[in-house]
């Protein structure tokens, strides 16, 4: 099926992910459909923001409590900051950004006002829109596109990563995606998701519904590190209610991200540095180019294009 054919669907209200399990008779969400999902929805969050209508679906302290959509994403994102604040970053990753209406109002809230802050997303549509919220709202930030399962950055390079809800959707992904964020990251890994263990049994029927991740839990008892907080986070939405796991990378840190001039994007399927030849992101290792479009870099393996010979003397220093 085509874009076309995915976007009418979206404008007649079909879950696209649900469409699609039930087209391929599957119990999970690929990776595709979350993709194709969110690309077709960019602009629908900063919009929300803007919404007159109360949500009944919000809770504060696990009690439904209604409020603006604005109003809700000035209470959680301080409640995001609060936590973040307890640590000692220089460099701060939002993995799976959407529209950055998290990032942002989270960077505005934060005590260290020199730390380098990233985010990326899966959906070009949504890093576009995600680059003009941040910018109208004067926060300067690194975006770029990449897929969670495969994160174009250097071991240990951030000291801080933190997700909210991106990887609500990753049907059985748990262990393979919390896995790689820890590999990038250098400190803290900050995990805020639908939480099946300790959510209500509104919440439950909901990740049941969608196939949204399950075993989050045993995934980050998995990695080693050390868990400072685990528990059910005081604010969210009252039928999609997220746990916060704060977890504190064990190994000692290899790479330090102090001094470091911005991030070296690597090749995601490698690791090889990229280099920037005629405007785009090359690497020679695989003989793959990776496009930057509307000054937006794409760095989903997916969408990448075999172009061997686009730079012969083309060098990719190997981490």
């Amino acid at each position: 099926m085509n874009t076309a054919s995915f976007k009418e669907l979206y404008e007649n209200n079909v879950n696209i992910m649900q469409y699609c399990r039930e087209l391929k008779n599957s119990e999970e969400n690929n990776i595709h459909s979350i993709m194709t999902s969110y690309d077709l929805q960019s602009g629908s969050y900063v919009s929300a923001l803007n919404s007159p209508i109360i949500n009944e679906n919000y809770h504060v302290n696990f009690k439904k409590t209604p409020m603006l959509p604005a109003e809700f994403t000035e209470k959680f994102t301080q409640e995001v900051a609060n936590e973040i604040n307890k640590y000692d970053f220089s460099s701060i990753l939002e993995a799976g950004i959407g529209e950055a209406t998290t990032l942002v109002n989270v960077c505005k809230k934060l005590i260290n006002k020199n730390a380098k802050i990233s985010g990326f997303d899966i959906s070009p549509s949504r890093i576009q829109v995600a680059k003009e919220y941040s910018a109208s709202n004067r926060i300067s930030c690194n975006l770029f596109v990449a897929d969670l399962n495969h994160i174009p950055l250097k071991d240990n390079s951030v000291d801080l990563i933190y997700t909210v809800h991106a990887l609500e959707p990753n049907s059985n992904k748990e262990f393979e995606l919390t896995k790689e964020l820890y590999r990038v990251t250098n400190k803290y890994l900050i995990l805020i998701e639908p939480s099946y263990e300790l959510g209500n049994s509104e919440t439950k029927a909901n990740i049941e519904k969608h196939k949204y991740i399950k075993r989050l839990r045993e995934a980050v008892n998995s990695l080693g590190g050390k868990i400072l907080r685990y528990e059910l986070f005081t604010i969210g939405t009252y039928s999609n209610q997220p746990a916060i796991h704060v977890i504190e990378k064990s190994s000692a840190p290899s790479f330090s991200t102090e001094n470091a001039p911005g991030y070296k994007f690597v090749c995601p399927v490698c690791k090889n540095e990229l280099e920037k030849v005629k405007g785009h992101n090359f690497c020679e290792f695989c003989g793959v180019v990776y496009p930057i479009l509307n000054d937006i870099e794409i760095l989903n393996a997916n969408n990448s294009i075999i172009f061997s010979h686009y730079y012969q003397n083309a060098t990719c220093k190997k981490n």
